[in-house]
């Protein structure tokens, strides 16, 4: 990240510009990982992954089953490494 300080404003508006890009790369970071870390029997679930104003977001009623190990294409936590894996994706960039 590279700002130039300028004045107040600008740099404020520079600041809120970086802060929208890196929200945007790391929730798209993560709805990658979430899509590839979700366990598939018809596809419901890892189709179900949305990003909305509030976040990322999955309305599927059973996959916090999913998380919780009851696949056995996904180990218990798959939400939480896919978190890990979009946050180091984004460090190395």
């Amino acid at each position: 990240m590279r700002l130039t300080v300028t004045g107040i404003a600008e740099t404020d508006a520079a600041l809120e510009a970086e802060i929208a890009e890196t929200r945007d790369r790391l929730a798209a970071n993560l709805l990658t990982e979430l899509r590839a870390a979700t366990p598939v029997e018809t596809g419901r679930a890892r189709d179900g992954w949305r990003i909305t104003e509030t976040g990322i977001r999955n309305d599927v009623p059973y996959v916090g089953r999913l998380n919780a190990g009851s696949s056995r294409q996904a180990q218990a936590g798959f939400v939480e490494a896919a978190i890990d894996r979009a946050l180091d994706r984004d460090l190395e960039e």
